[in-house]
């Protein structure tokens, strides 16, 4: 049979839904023999192209029939690829006796392949290509892609990639029917492309990340973070620095001191509630809302959604937090990536939250008087869109470096504001007699990292001014901070591959913690199994070996998360006899149990190697430093419990 006759076969059998429609409908668009192809259309709407033409894309003479699908974002789907200068996304089905196939890098294909083609050769079509790769391997069950890049074609052809879908008499539908709908709904546009992992992985060997990798990690884990430590330790200057690092040159000042991704907020003692942060309405002259500058950042966080963005709540507990910043802390607990309203699916290109700022007080906006549109000399209209409350709101003319799409939005007039996904918060701490000890509620929706005074030799010569980075560099800390997931159920989805060994092992890591904390008011809940399952996803997607991610993950939840909620005296950690025969465990104290079960490693640092870049073996003990363990940071509270009879995680 040859090929043209099996690829015939293979529609026929296996998609009798297909319906083979005529060429009339595109007769403008269409610069192919209708004798040499056929066009199908798909649940009554996606249209399929397939080609029996002699193609030069192959680099060979050889007619091969392939396979085109178009998304069908446009009623002419082929004006879809003209406007976005694709000639085409190209399947093509091969077998083992294909030559083309066969050949390809010495490949030894099983029966059945689909490839995926573009050409153009630019970045964004290589980019994509590259998300489309990562996307499928992640979410077509367990198959891989072989990916190969074909030397013998021509220049203009970016990469070839392989998947598998079964044997001729046994064809994969499910897989085949799969793969179109990637296209149809192309999530993996927001996947983490060969590109961003290169540059992260670039970024690794960094001394400077390898001094944060902790906080990064926790930031990509929830949005929400303390530091905390002695005055001095220079918890601020981290949040400025990483701001300086991943700020666009767009968005830097021309005085190099305060980067457009930075937000510094002064918290004063008298806050007691969330006027200070979030604004408040008033009837006084004109009226209105007053926006902070809290708020104008996360309306402008939502203008340019790859920025991160830093928000540093300077000494943030010499106020209440669970009063001035309670709404914040609940909004926190709504994010979900929303539905599609037209597909019903699952949107994994945004993350929305429940409104922090109501839809009224940014449709008044448009009521109050103000100039006219900079770039149409026309009036702001009743239903302003995001990109033009934004410029009303820092007073700006005109901002040529916003999305066409993203500025065109009316979110703010019809959703409220909302926190934006690219946002990080960070609170620095101090815990002294001058300050508010934070409640369980804080604690449990923070990811807490303790900063170590360090060794005070280091600050000579060690200590350099903030700049900002080189495009490539900090784009690099860029992705640095891209989050992907927000619940246990997307990690489980991404990694399928092991996602029945994290349904065992996680909880059951978190159970034996409970064990030890019964009848506390420590023990954990499902929040915390949810951001554990989460920071396994992240160090998933940076390479790390299952045991290790999980390893690594479960002392950091410890550290951040589940020691910092635990004070008390003598009676509150000891064991009586009848629980510890009952548990059958031999300690009188809780916390000698809990450090018992607390990975046993000698030292977290990065997991980057000599052999992978010459830069690791220059990294001195100074830049590395040492970063505490659960077990050291328990044992450290048993010494206090017996010094002084009462004991807490903070100094």
């Amino acid at each position: 049979m040859d090929s043209i006759t099996r690829i015939k076969e293979f529609i026929k059998s296996n998609f009798p839904d297909w319906e083979k429609i005529s060429f009339s409908e595109f007769q403008e668009n269409i610069d192919f023999r209708d004798d040499l192809s056929e066009l199908y259309k798909i649940n009554h709407e996606e249209i399929i192209l397939i080609s029996y033409t002699n193609i030069s894309i192959t680099g060979t003479d050889r007619p091969k029939p392939q396979l085109r699908v178009f998304l069908d974002e446009y009623k002419k789907p082929f004006h879809f690829a003209k406007e976005h200068q694709l000639r085409y996304y190209l399947f093509s089905i091969f077998t083992k006796d294909d030559n083309m196939a066969r050949g390809l890098n010495n490949f030894n294909p099983k029966e059945y392949i689909i490839s995926i083609e573009t050409n153009l050769d630019t970045e964004g079509s290589r980019r994509d290509l590259r998300s489309i790769y990562d996307y499928a391997n992640e979410k077509l069950g367990k198959r891989k892609f072989l990916k190969c890049s074909r030397t013998n074609y021509k220049a203009d052809i970016n990469q070839a990639s392989f998947i598998y879908i079964g044997t001729p008499s046994n064809p994969d539908k499910t897989t085949f029917e799969n793969f179109i709908n990637i296209f149809d709904s192309r999530p993996y546009q927001n996947s983490t492309n060969n590109v961003s992992k290169q540059m992260v992985n670039e970024l690794k060997i960094s001394s400077e990340y390898i001094k944060y990798t902790d906080i990064i990690t926790a930031a990509k884990t929830k949005p929400f973070l303390l530091l905390a430590g002695i005055s001095g330790t220079g918890k601020s200057r981290i949040v400025r620095e990483f701001a300086f690092k991943s700020c666009p040159k767009y968005l830097q000042d021309k005085a190099g001191t305060t980067p457009g991704n930075y937000c510094m907020i002064e918290v004063k003692p008298n806050w007691h509630d969330s006027t200070e942060l979030l604004g408040y309405y008033s009837r006084l002259g004109k009226g209105g809302y007053q926006f902070t500058k809290f708020v104008k950042f996360l309306v402008k966080a939502k203008m340019f959604p790859t920025v991160p963005f830093f928000v540093c709540l300077d000494e943030m507990n010499l106020a209440p937090v669970e009063q001035y910043f309670a709404e914040i802390l609940s909004i926190l607990e709504t994010r979900k990536h929303p539905k599609n309203e037209e597909t019903g699916e699952v949107d994994m290109t945004m993350v929305k939250t429940e409104p922090i700022i109501d839809t009224l007080y940014f449709r008044e906006l448009s009521e109050i008087p103000h100039t006219r549109n900079a770039q149409t000399g026309e009036l702001f209209s009743s239903n302003l869109t995001d990109r033009e409350i934004y410029l009303k709101l820092f007073n700006i003319k005109t901002e040529s470096d916003i999305n066409e799409e993203v500025g065109k939005r009316t979110d703010l007039t019809t959703e409220g504001l909302t926190l934006p996904d690219n946002v990080v918060i960070i609170g620095t701490v101090n815990m002294d007699d001058t300050t508010h000890q934070f409640s369980r509620k804080v604690i449990d929706r923070a990811m807490t990292i303790e900063m170590n005074g360090g060794n005070l030799r280091n600050m000579f010569g060690g200590s350099k001014n903030l700049e900002y980075l080189s495009g490539e560099e900090q784009q690099k800390w860029q992705n640095a901070f891209a989050r992907r997931n927000v619940t246990a159920d997307e990690v489980l989805e991404a990694h399928s591959d092991v996602a029945a060994e994290l349904v065992e092992k996680l909880p059951s890591q978190l159970e034996e913690i409970n064990k030890a904390l019964k009848g506390t008011p420590f023990e954990v809940s499902y929040r915390v199994l949810n951001e554990l399952t989460i920071m396994v996803g992240v160090m998933l997607d940076e390479g790390k070996e299952l045991d290790d991610a999980i390893t690594q993950s479960v002392n950091n939840i410890l550290l951040m998360k589940i020691l910092p909620r635990i004070e008390g005296d003598a009676e509150m950690f000891a064991l009586s006899r009848e629980y510890k025969s009952k548990v059958d465990v031999p300690y009188d104290n809780r916390l000698e149990w809990l450090k018992e079960l607390a990975p046993d490693i000698k030292e977290i640092s990065s997991d980057i190697t000599t052999s992978e870049n010459d830069e690791a073996e220059e990294l001195t003990e100074k830049d590395k430093g040492h970063q505490q363990i659960a077990k050291e940071k328990i044992q450290e509270m048993i010494d206090r419990l017996n010094n002084q009879e009462f004991t807490r995680f903070w100094p």
